[in-house]
């Protein structure tokens, strides 16, 4: 009879995967990830059936834990560009706080590993859905890849995340000039 299954070991193999995908990307193998949570690679697919399905159970649980911190910021009662300096600054720090989970997030972001279904439910879990309509109505992303407006996304998060670490007391400074870059590509005309 097989052992039943631990929530407490599910999420060591999260946290493991989000390690190894942080900094081998989606190429980061199984056994690196059983590696490095303890445990026999068959342990991993008692888990998850395949590597794709652990990748998109990982993308969620991060996007949940991300949406979280978001959601802690949201104020729906302000203005679309106030709304979304707050969700940006809610963002950075969420990802200042969580190294390795905004590497992994972003890294899985990109991928086609994503499935249809992860992807309807990331929608689903964000809090400002109005938000995610104004940017996705940019014109320079209207008839292109929408992974293409996320690595665009993630290229001025990433620089903001990397200068607002290594010098910590100018930290507000680069969210700002970061928000500001972000806005005028993603929510032009929303002054």
């Amino acid at each position: 009879m097989a052992r039943p299954k631990s929530e407490e070991k599910r999420l060591h193999l999260l946290h493991a995967a989000a390690e190894a995908v942080a900094q081998r990307g989606v190429g980061a193998p199984t056994a690196m990830i059983s590696t490095m949570a303890g445990v026999a690679e068959g342990t991993l697919f008692r888990y998850f059936p395949n590597k794709e399905a652990l990748f998109n159970e990982l993308y969620l649980y991060l996007f949940r834990h991300m949406c979280e911190a978001l959601g802690e910021a949201l104020a729906l009662d302000q203005p679309l560009m106030q709304r979304a300096e707050g969700q940006w600054n809610a963002y950075i720090d969420w990802g200042l706080a969580h190294p390795t989970w905004i590497k992994a997030i972003n890294q899985l972001t990109v991928t086609d590993i994503l499935t249809a279904e992860t992807r309807e439910t990331e929608m689903s879990l964000f809090p400002d859905v109005g938000l995610v309509e104004a940017s996705m109505k940019s014109e320079l992303f209207e008839h292109l890849n929408p992974a293409f407006g996320d690595a665009m996304f993630i290229a001025i998060a990433d620089a903001t995340l990397r200068f607002a670490a290594s010098e910590p007391e100018r930290a507000a400074e680069y969210k700002l000039s970061g928000f500001k870059a972000h806005a005028r590509i993603f929510l032009p005309n929303q002054d």
